[in-house]
Parts: C-alpha cells; sequence; structure tokens
C-alpha cells in the first residue's frame, strides 16, 4: 500500500483504493528514443513498484528542465543511458511512502530525492539514502532548483578558483542561471570574472557589476579582448558549451591554466589540446557518489541558504503541468537563459 500526501504533509490519497475505485492515475514523462527532446518526449500512466528494503517513495512537487536533462534525452550520452528512461535530475518532493528499514526519512518529509533521474514523473521511487531534507524557509520553486546550478557552483568555485588565490577567470554561456550564480560567488572571494556570451554583450542576463567585462564571441577580435582584459588570458575558462567555443576558450588561457568544462550546451565534445593546460571534464554527480550522507546533507543545507540570500537564486520564467511537458520543453529552449522552467507533476 501506497499513501500520498498532499504538499502540507496531510494524506491526499491511498494507492489501493485508488486501484479499486479506477479514480487514480500516475503520469511520467517517457523517452523510449534518443532525440529532439520536444519529439521523443511522451506522457504515460505507469505503476510505482512495490517498496522494498531501503526504498521510498517520493511525490513529486516541483521539477527543473535543465540543458543537462535535454542533452541526455538527445542522446549525447547513449552509451551509458539506458531506455526507456524518466528524465529529470532535479526536483523536490514529499515522501508519501517507506520500506521496510527506513529510519533516515518519514512519510511527510519534504526531501531533493537526487543521485538518478526520475524526477518528471508523479511518484519517484528511489532508495532513501538519495533523499535529502529540505530547509523549510525554501519555497517548492527555490527547493526544486536548490541542487545541481547552486551545489555545481559551490564545488567547482571551491575547487579551482579559491586555491589560486584571487585567479582570472572567464565564464562562457554567462547569461545563464549557472553563470550568474559562479560570478556571484566569485565575487564573494573578490574575484570579478569576464562574462562569455554568443549574443549582445549589453543583454540583460550580464548587466550587473559583478562582471569585470562581457564579451560577445560573434564580434571579431574577442579573444585578444579577453586576453587583455584578463591580463594575459584567463587562469581557468568555466566552459558549459563544449564544441569550438570550449575550444577556443582553451587557447586563450594562460600557461599553467586550467579549463573546467562542465556542460555540453553546444551537443559537441572538445577537441582541442594543450599540453600547458589542464582540462577538468567536470561532473557534480562523481563527487556526489564518492561524498558520505552528511557531507551532502550539509553541501545541500549550503546551497539551499545561498538560493536563499540570492547568491545562488534562480528566476522562474513558467510553471507547466506534467501533461504539458512538450510547452515546457520548447519554453526552455526558447529561454535563452531568461529563467528556468518548472514542471509541477
Amino acid at each position: 500500500m501506497l499513501t500520498a500526501v498532499r504538499r502540507d504533509g496531510s494524506p491526499c490519497w491511498n494507492s489501493d483504493q485508488a486501484v479499486e475505485s479506477g479514480g487514480f492515475r500516475m503520469r511520467a514523462a517517457v523517452v523510449t528514443r534518443f532525440g529532439p527532446a520536444a519529439e521523443v518526449v511522451r506522457v504515460r500512466d505507469y505503476e510505482p513498484p512495490a517498496l522494498g528494503a531501503g526504498a521510498v517513495a517520493v511525490r513529486m512537487l516541483a521539477a527543473a528542465i535543465n540543458p543537462s536533462d535535454l542533452v541526455t534525452v538527445s542522446g549525447a550520452y547513449a552509451s551509458r543511458t539506458e531506455l526507456p528512461l524518466v528524465p529529470g535530475f532535479e526536483g523536490v518532493g514529499r515522501v508519501c511512502g517507506v520500506g521496510p528499514g527506513v529510519t533516515t526519512v518519514a512519510v511527510g518529509d519534504r526531501v531533493l530525492p537526487i543521485g538518478s533521474a526520475g524526477a518528471w514523473q508523479q511518484v519517484k521511487t528511489t532508495e532513501a539514502r538519495w533523499c535529502f531534507r529540505v530547509l523549510p524557509d525554501l519555497t517548492d520553486e527555490q527547493a526544486a532548483l536548490s541542487y545541481i546550478n547552486p551545489l555545481t557552483a559551490v564545488r567547482m568555485v571551491s575547487e579551482f578558483a579559491l586555491p589560486r588565490g584571487a585567479p582570472a577567470v572567464a565564464v562562457n554561456a554567462a547569461g545563464s542561471a549557472i553563470g550568474g550564480m559562479l560570478a556571484r560567488l566569485l565575487n564573494r572571494h573578490g574575484i570579478r570574472p569576464v562574462a562569455l556570451v554568443r549574443g549582445d554583450a549589453d543583454g540583460p542576463g550580464t548587466a550587473g557589476p559583478e562582471w569585470a567585462g562581457v564579451l560577445s564571441t560573434r564580434e571579431p577580435g574577442w579573444e585578444r579582448e579577453l586576453i587583455r582584459l584578463t591580463g594575459g588570458g584567463p587562469e581557468i575558462g568555466y566552459d558549459a558549451v563544449g564544441g569550438a567555443a570550449g575550444d577556443v576558450l582553451i587557447a586563450t588561457l594562460r600557461p599553467g591554466g586550467s579549463l573546467v568544462h562542465y556542460g555540453l550546451l553546444s551537443g559537441r565534445p572538445l577537441s582541442a589540446r594543450r599540453p600547458d593546460v589542464s582540462i577538468v571534464l567536470y561532473r557534480l554527480r562523481d563527487w556526489v557518489h564518492r561524498a558520505g550522507h552528511g557531507e551532502l546533507q550539509s553541501a545541500l543545507d549550503e546551497a539551499g541558504r545561498l538560493v536563499l540570500d540570492g547568491t545562488a537564486a534562480s528566476t522562474v520564467q513558467g510553471t507547466f503541468p506534467l501533461d504539458d511537458v512538450r510547452s515546457a520543453i520548447l519554453t526552455t529552449q526558447r529561454s535563452g537563459g531568461r529563467g528556468k522552467v518548472l514542471l509541477l507533476p
């Protein structure tokens, strides 16, 4: 038997009763073949599996649509992605059922169920060890966006920028949500990065004082200007694009510099190589799967506090019901960094 809860924690349905009455359907966004997300994601009915030892069921309240989700659906990581797939690496929900032996969370707890895809459905079944409590002051919208971008930005600043003191830094896709987070976090440590954007250099996404300069990669000679602004080239380049854009950023690095490659917005891998610089393929999941539960909970609490104080906050452009996932995906693709899109399963 699975007992679900409303957003305030009170029971709202019982799966046995729902099946008997025929009045309840659970829905999930499912991918059965790789391709453009708006074309291949379909919403279907499903039944969550029985809860085994150590497992929990989480009634999803809000789930983010991130570029990493769309890239995965496209097939960029086909060799390590099994189909069928329920996308969604980030979201918030309430525990609505627990299996034998679960003591770390209880029915009614609001949690981030991380460590795997599956947020784009009404009930996500996962292991209790991958569920982390949410700061009570966070709204559901804030909580749904308090994991991937905030924690990635925190980890990349602490692991790569801070050990160098006050390095010269460049950030591409700077108008994105995570680009802004990186800039604000770096500013907290006295580092003003240079923003690289594919559109106009005077766009709203990079208009803040946290940037030392904004360069459009469409303008001829931007590479020379980046080297000038950074006093000889960036010591660190944060690359969310890959492909040609990432390759050119590698070329601008000063000797001994590092490119931190954490995204693939272009859909194309890096090809440039330089023996005098480091190219780091950064994946948050690698750290997440190494860290212990307590360390992860502390890190997520820190990320949540940064969301609350605005340092790691995201603008929400729109919310959509799960059955309108296609519109949500198209809105995400057209947003141009103006805000995040959430599904409300």
